[in-house]
Formats: C-alpha cells, sequence, structure tokens
C-alpha cells in the first residue's frame, strides 16, 4: 500500500466508530494537508450507484486533464470502467468497510499509470448509515500484473483500530 494511503487509513481509524463509519464532521482537512491534493469526497446514493464528486484534488485533476468536482459518475466514465466505480463504491456503501484497490490508470491521450486507491466509508449524520466515500488515491509509473480489489473484513478493521488505541 503506498505510504500515503497507510496514513489516511490511520486518519480514518482513529476517526470512526465502532460501527466502522467515520463521521463527515470528524474530517478536518487541517489535520491531513499533505494528503489533500489526492483526496475525493463523493457523495453516494442507491447502494453507491450513484456517485457525485463533491471535491477532487489536484493531483487527480492532473492526471485525469479536468476538474470533475461536482460531476457524477456518469458524466466522467462510462463502461467496463463505470461499472468498476460502481462496484468498488457499491462495495462501501454496502458493507460499510474500507476498500484497498489498484490497477491500471489511462485516461484519454495519456500514458498508463498505475493507480492505488483506498475508498473509506463516511457518514454526514454519524449514525452509521454510508453516504459519502472518502478515496485517496495515487499513481505511479510502473504497470502492475493486474487488477486487484480488497474489501476490508470487520474483524480486520476492528483489530486495526484497537491496535490504535
Amino acid at each position: 500500500m503506498h505510504p500515503g494511503l497507510s496514513l489516511l487509513y490511520d486518519y480514518w481509524l482513529d476517526r470512526s466508530r465502532d460501527t466502522g463509519v467515520m463521521p463527515r464532521a470528524a474530517l478536518d482537512p487541517s489535520e491531513i494537508p499533505s494528503l489533500l491534493k489526492n483526496l475525493i469526497l463523493a457523495e453516494v446514493g442507491d447502494g453507491g450507484r450513484a456517485i457525485r464528486y463533491r471535491l477532487v484534488g489536484t493531483e487527480i485533476v492532473a492526471a485525469h486533464g479536468s476538474d470533475f468536482t461536482g460531476w457524477t459518475v456518469e458524466r466522467l466514465t462510462s463502461g467496463a470502467t463505470l461499472a468498476f466505480t460502481q462496484k468498488l463504491y457499491g462495495t462501501v456503501v454496502t458493507r460499510a468497510v474500507p476498500v484497498y484497490s489498484e490497477g491500471h490508470f489511462r485516461w484519454v491521450d495519456k500514458e498508463y499509470h498505475w493507480t492505488k486507491r483506498l475508498h473509506l466509508p463516511l457518514s454526514r449524520g454519524g449514525a452509521g448509515e454510508v453516504d459519502l466515500v472518502l478515496v485517496g488515491q495515487f499513481y505511479e509509473q510502473r504497470r502492475g500484473s493486474g487488477e486487484l480489489v480488497l474489501a476490508a473484513q470487520p474483524e480486520q478493521v476492528a483489530a486495526d483500530r484497537a491496535a490504535l488505541r
């Protein structure tokens, strides 16, 4: 895992509740300034199929070649990429667990990059319902050998949380 994603995971663990969902009010950008350029905050609904990007960090904007803040996922992408994205977000929303993934990233007329992503569940109300997803995304020049998606098991998250305390 990229060191920035490890830092983000620890930050989320420290602020999430035992339900596994971090309240939106616990997210303080001034505490993680080095990560901001690699973060997305997305509003989600319909089991993770409806995605609207509320904040998009500058490194992610640079990789995409445009700022997609305010866009829906359907405006940003389509086809297999849309289905893959909705699957990632859907797992975070329906299971209320972090999801780590990595794979090829290629935007139109750009080089391939290897990307590492961590999707984390958040809740505006703080009651455990996932209605926001915080994403950390980092890019590397190397090529990996294939796509990887790992959803955390609740007992793993509980053990990680206990280790921080």
